[in-house]
């Protein structure tokens, strides 16, 4: 079974995890903000383009899951389906954006890929370096 190892960057905070066995992006997306402690509340998308998400020439969001209607261009991948390891491999790094309203990114990084003897999909927590950002920070 094969195991990706990824980084997950905001600012100064870092976490490495490992994925095996097959994983959708959906649930990676579930995986990555339970890492950084966000509630799993918002709609999200990863992309290509880590500069600016909107110029991103790979997508795949949960909206093309939802079958967003009036879209009359070539509808993203979704998330719900496609696998983690379809889209990553060692050397990929992706934008994760997350709550279209307030606009948190984090640059996911494959880091590593190996075979694994193991029979049912893992997923764990390697290190975490750095405060993770603040979901919902309370306003003064």
């Amino acid at each position: 079974m094969k195991e990706l190892t990824f980084t997950i960057q905001h600012c100064k905070y870092i976490a490495t995890v490992a994925l095996a066995g097959k994983w959708t992006l959906y649930e990676f997306a579930q995986i990555i903000t339970n890492t950084v402690g966000f509630a799993f509340d918002h709609a999200f998308e990863f992309c290509n383009d880590l500069e600016n998400p909107y110029d991103s020439t790979e997508r795949y969001s949960l909206f093309a899951d939802e079958g967003e209607p009036g879209d009359d261009e070539a509808p993203d991948p979704g998330v719900a389906n496609t696998l983690v390891a379809d889209v990553f491999q060692p050397g990929k790094a992706m934008l994760f954006h997350f709550d279209y309203g307030d606009d948190w990114y984090f640059l996911i990084s494959c880091t590593g890929g190996s075979e694994i003897d193991v029979k049912r999909r893992q997923k764990k927590v390697l290190s975490t370096v750095g405060t993770p950002p603040e979901q919902y920070p309370e306003c003064e």
